[in-house]
């Protein structure tokens, strides 16, 4: 096979992906991405809350709450200058009064956008892998 042939192969290739990639775009799911990366209070917190997918009027969103992973485990990474040895602590609770109020806002925001009424939440995987942690 000639360097010619190869390099059209590899064209080939890379405009197939282009366009798999351009058709699979929702712009629904990249609006609602935008809205809550536009929201000051969600840019300013530690974990970036982000549209998974969205079916019919529901959309999912990435969250870093799960009864798999503790919340202490989450603000241990999130906020590592907080002391997470009693969890009891006013400030202990002061951050998961601050993650629910965060989540509800990203929440609050996904239903005023066009056509969603209710959100679901997806344990974020791969943000805890890219911290160490595997959630099965």
């Amino acid at each position: 096979m000639s360097n010619k042939q190869q390099l059209l192969i590899v064209i080939a290739l890379c405009g197939g992906l282009a366009l798999l990639w351009f058709f699979k775009q929702n712009p629904a799911l990249n609006n609602l991405n935008a809205a809550l990366q536009a929201d000051a209070r969600l840019q300013a917190y530690p974990y970036t809350f982000r549209t998974i997918k969205i079916e019919g009027d529901v959309a999912t969103l990435t969250s870093p709450r799960s009864p798999q992973v503790s919340v202490l485990q989450f603000l241990q990474i999130a906020k590592p200058n907080l002391d997470t040895s009693n969890p009891d602590s006013p400030s202990m609770i002061a951050a998961q009064k601050e993650l629910a109020q965060v989540q509800e806002q990203a929440a609050d925001i996904a239903k005023a956008q066009p056509g969603i009424k209710s959100v679901q939440w997806e344990i974020d995987r791969s943000w805890y892998a890219s911290h160490g942690i595997i959630v099965e």
